[in-house]
């Protein structure tokens, strides 16, 4: 079997040492700043930021194009002649890059493709797009139809989360009322957000500041998911505190977690998830 390739999307946050590591190419997700549409992951997610503080508006975003996924695959059909394609997708319920990706394909039909779709975004869809990448380069002899095997597998074990610090970029897009942001922000709810079969399901609510919200939540998540040990997925938003960090860490380590992997979430999650968010994701029970 020839060279099996992954390709995710930028959604996926999967950093550049990682990608280069692995030999994992991806297709530019977009952020639109009233006429201005850049591609996620060349500028820093502090300008989604800083836009809305100027502004008072969210960025919208979309999802990678088949034109984004055309350029990727014709580098790889230029550079990388008989490897075959594994398209570990970007939650497919919340974007087009799924479908996206099918019609580049089929437009190339010299190139061996398969896809998954993970129903998750940034850490979660990191750890599937990582760890599968690793059982890869464990099993040379793997054709493409192993290779989609064993990511939809670790996607069936996968399980993923967050809370909000604030519900200022939450408000601002519509997506909670302003009643129930003042509501949640006088008397410091947090509620969880699970990635249940891609769509995002309010689960359970906690009170208090986030430095007891965070160690809270941390243990109900790996306890409800009978969540796998050594490895556990952090991910955060701009301006996360360094203590909230550390009591992540430390909860962690409590709990029997020894290989913690902390994700910056970019411009895209950033744009949906405001400042200080913060989330987890793993293997455990098959959902």
């Amino acid at each position: 079997m020839g060279k099996i390739i992954l390709v995710s999307e930028s959604g996926s946050d999967v950093s550049k040492e990682h990608q280069e590591r692995y030999g994992i190419r991806i297709a530019p997700m977009h952020v639109i700043f009233g006429d201005v549409v850049k591609e996620d992951g060349t500028f820093p997610p502090s300008e989604v930021i800083d836009y809305y503080r100027k502004t008072k508006k969210i960025p919208s975003t979309s999802g990678a194009m088949t034109y984004d996924f055309g350029r990727v695959f014709d580098e790889i059909l230029e550079h990388e002649p008989g490897a075959a394609v594994l398209h570990i997708a970007y939650s497919a319920v919340t974007t087009c890059s799924y479908d996206c990706a099918r019609q580049a394909a089929q437009e190339r039909p010299q190139l061996a493709f398969a896809q998954v779709d993970t129903g998750m975004f940034s850490y979660g869809h990191y750890s599937v797009v990582i760890r599968t990448a690793q059982l890869i380069e464990a099993h040379p002899e793997w054709t493409l139809e192993d290779a989609k095997t064993a990511a939809q597998d670790l996607i069936d074990h996968s399980c993923m989360s967050f809370v909000p610090d604030k519900f200022e970029f939450l408000r601002a897009s519509g997506r909670v009322r302003n009643s129930s942001a003042l509501v949640g922000e006088l008397l410091k709810i947090h509620p969880r957000v699970d990635l249940l079969d891609g769509y995002l399901v309010p689960v359970k609510k906690y009170r208090g500041r986030m430095d007891r919200v965070i160690p809270a939540m941390i243990r109900d998540f790996a306890r409800e998911y009978e969540m796998e040990r050594p490895q556990v997925w952090f991910g955060h938003t701009p301006e996360f505190a360094d203590s909230l960090r550390k009591a992540a860490e430390d909860t962690a380590h409590e709990l029997g977690f020894t290989e913690i992997h902390w994700i910056a979430c970019g411009c895209v999650i950033t744009t949906h998830g405001g400042t200080g968010c913060f989330g987890l994701s793993g293997f455990g029970k098959k959902r």
